[in-house]
């Protein structure tokens, strides 16, 4: 597997590729591809010319603590554990910088970021209370056992505060989960007659995540598979 590489230029820095039309921009080390017709909010950028080669060994996630808005967005996000979180305000936005470190970045760079299978340990800025996140949603943790299983204290991500709040214990409809201690995977949808997330048990599935023990008690059984289209 080729390892990636932090880009060695400074933020809004441009990558221009030698032997392909590509451009990209830089944000805590990491190249996002700039469209075509993004290239002119790009113009004034100190620019490098690289072969697409060179290009390709840099990261596609920025380094923890960078801040980036899309160019077609007001909202800001910080990058914490390899995924991206909204800043909610103006008092979270100054605890993790300024407005002057924002890095505008092409409009669609978040798809970069982990989804259905992205899993982190989080905890609100100010805030002792540690949960799971999860296929979006978060499930708290609760005891030493489920806190070492999913990597101890030393996991744990600072976020801003009011992200826990953001996300309910309803993840992504089709998501398979399992609790820490069972072999048993459900899969997590919906029924028609109810907008409440069900789980239907299935087998001879990899599960896409695991969550705390008892996570999933809340959740009503279906005798069947629940439905993510009705």
């Amino acid at each position: 597997m080729t390892r990636s590489y932090y880009a060695p230029y400074a933020d809004g820095h441009v990558l221009r590729a030698s032997d392909t039309t590509n451009r990209y921009v830089v944000a805590g080390g990491a190249r996002f591809l700039i469209p075509a017709g993004e290239w002119i909010h790009y113009v004034f950028a100190p620019s490098v010319t690289q072969p697409q080669a060179t290009i390709n060994t840099y990261e596609v996630i920025p380094r923890d603590g960078t801040l980036i808005r899309e160019l077609s967005e007001t909202a800001i996000y910080v990058v914490v554990g390899a995924k991206d979180w909204w800043v909610p305000n103006p008092t979270e936005l100054g605890f993790w910088d300024d407005t002057t470190s924002v890095n505008n970045v092409p409009t669609g760079s978040r798809d970069v970021f982990p989804m259905l299978v992205y899993s982190a340990l989080i905890q609100d800025r100010t805030s002792s209370d540690i949960y799971l996140f999860v296929a979006g949603a978060v499930f708290p943790v609760t005891t030493p056992a489920d806190l070492a299983y999913f990597g101890g204290s030393s996991a744990v991500k600072v976020v801003p505060l009011g992200t826990v709040g953001q996300y309910t214990n309803e993840v992504y409809c089709g998501t398979l989960l399992r609790e820490r201690s069972s072999s048993t995977v459900y899969y997590m949808g919906y029924r028609s007659s109810s907008p409440t997330m069900w789980k239907g048990e299935v087998t001879g599935v990899t599960a896409d995540g695991v969550v705390p023990d008892g996570a999933l008690s809340s959740f009503p059984l279906l005798p069947g598979i629940p439905s993510c289209i009705w």
